[in-house]
């Protein structure tokens, strides 16, 4: 009987306490995808996170990084060779009473022939500062897609020549240089030819 009535007690404390601790910010978007077609994405990516401060207090939330659990991450995806390519700025901020704030995504990945064609899940997970018994985190989902192929300097000549000829105006652009220069040679070079002789 009074091993149910501690359980009981503690039970409801912990319901008392945890809404009041879980409302002090939320976090927005839960899940966020960078996906990079044709080559890697560099330092800032345009991706942010949204901080919403629901008390009438200010709030300072900072962050880390983590990899997903085995039994989390979602299918698909794997862990990220290095935490240390992905970054969030700024490193913590003060959140007025009521008030959003935003942490953006950096990406530093080396271009390198294994990071293509991956599929990552990360998570940057935010925290409000120790101050009370129970602190909650609130984590985002980070899916980083790097683009397919490893283009080599080959590849990128291979491109740059496909890309020509299968434009037509390009085409018809280099046609009519091509054609403007030899009228000028055949112009010029007679000239050049009458006066060496005069």
């Amino acid at each position: 009987m009074r091993k149910s009535f501690a359980l009981l007690l503690i039970f409801f404390i912990f319901l008392m306490c945890s809404p009041m601790c879980k409302g002090n910010f939320g976090v927005n978007p839960r899940e966020l995808s960078i996906i990079m077609n044709d080559e890697f994405v560099q330092g800032n990516t345009s991706k942010s996170v949204m901080i919403t401060n629901n008390i009438q207090e200010s709030i300072n939330i900072s962050w880390y990084l983590d990899h997903p659990t085995s039994d989390l991450i979602r299918e698909n995806k794997t862990l990220i060779p290095s935490l240390s390519w992905i970054n969030l700025e700024p490193k913590w901020q003060i959140i007025p009473p009521e008030s959003n704030a935003f942490f953006y995504i950096y990406l530093d990945i080396p271009e390198e022939q294994e990071n293509f064609n991956q599929h990552w899940e990360a998570w940057p997970v935010f925290k409000q500062e120790e101050i009370q018994f129970f602190n909650w985190e609130h984590t985002v989902r980070l899916y980083i897609d790097t683009p397919e192929n490893f283009l080599t300097d080959n590849n990128k000549e291979q491109d740059l020549v496909s890309f020509i000829t299968e434009n037509p105006v390009i085409i018809a652009v280099i046609a009519i240089v091509c054609i403007a220069f030899a009228i000028s040679l055949f112009i010029i070079i007679p000239k050049i030819k009458k006066n060496k002789k005069s």
